[in-house]
């Protein structure tokens, strides 16, 4: 028997691991942004126009289904694979680990590089990863929706 967890519950910590990540991030660019010598000097548009795509289109979507779903009002006892919600919370931990790596170890690993030119760079490996996050993400909720939809047409 496949073990269960509750959609709702699964939802606000794969919320919580995307909010917290993005925020994270931000406030590393941000702090970089305003240092007169940062990585980044005079090109901060383009370290943000690099870091935006990478979080902001799942983290739109997610906040939104939230906020669809925490505001309705329904007793809600929809349950989801376990599996399928492990999957999306470690993929998503460890996409948000390589985007913190890409950042903040660059001097370590490629100190002749320029940091933006090594943040375009990352997305050689970031791309295919946030492709893979999303994919697993969709799964669940996808699947969260479709049994949402059965335990409705079972009442």
């Amino acid at each position: 028997m496949k073990q269960q967890r509750p959609v709702q519950e699964c939802k606000k910590r794969l919320l919580v691991v995307w909010l917290a990540g993005a925020g994270m991030l931000s406030l590393l660019l941000i702090a970089q942004s305003m240092q007169e010598e940062g990585p980044y000097l005079d090109r901060v548009s383009d370290a943000w126009g690099w870091f935006l795509p990478n979080v902001m289109p799942t983290l739109s979507l997610m906040v939104g289904v939230a906020v669809k779903e925490f505001t309705a009002v329904a007793d809600d006892q929809r349950v989801v694979d376990s599996f399928l919600f492990n999957l999306s919370l470690w993929l998503s931990v460890g996409y948000f680990t390589l985007l913190m790596a890409s950042i903040s170890l660059q001097p370590l690993f490629s100190p002749n590089v320029a940091p933006l030119d090594f943040l375009k760079q990352s997305n050689l490996w970031l791309g295919p990863m946030q492709g893979i996050v999303t994919l697993a993400l969709g799964a669940f909720f996808g699947k969260a929706e479709l049994s949402g939809k059965a335990a409705s047409e079972q009442k």
